[in-house]
């Protein structure tokens, strides 16, 4: 059961960073946003691959 929510986590990370940056290259926000999404998405997905192994 772990396993999978790691695996989850992980999936749903790898997916919104991406969407995030074209959101932001389209629509735009303050950058500041940009450097504390991206170390949640690190945090959440470091959280993922300690509950995968």
């Amino acid at each position: 059961m772990k396993q999978q929510i790691g695996v989850l986590l992980q999936l749903i990370v790898l997916s919104l960073l991406p969407c995030l940056i074209l959101w932001q290259l389209n629509f735009g926000f303050k950058l500041i946003y940009m450097p504390m999404l991206l170390l949640v998405g690190i945090v959440v997905f470091e959280i993922g691959r300690r509950l995968r192994s």
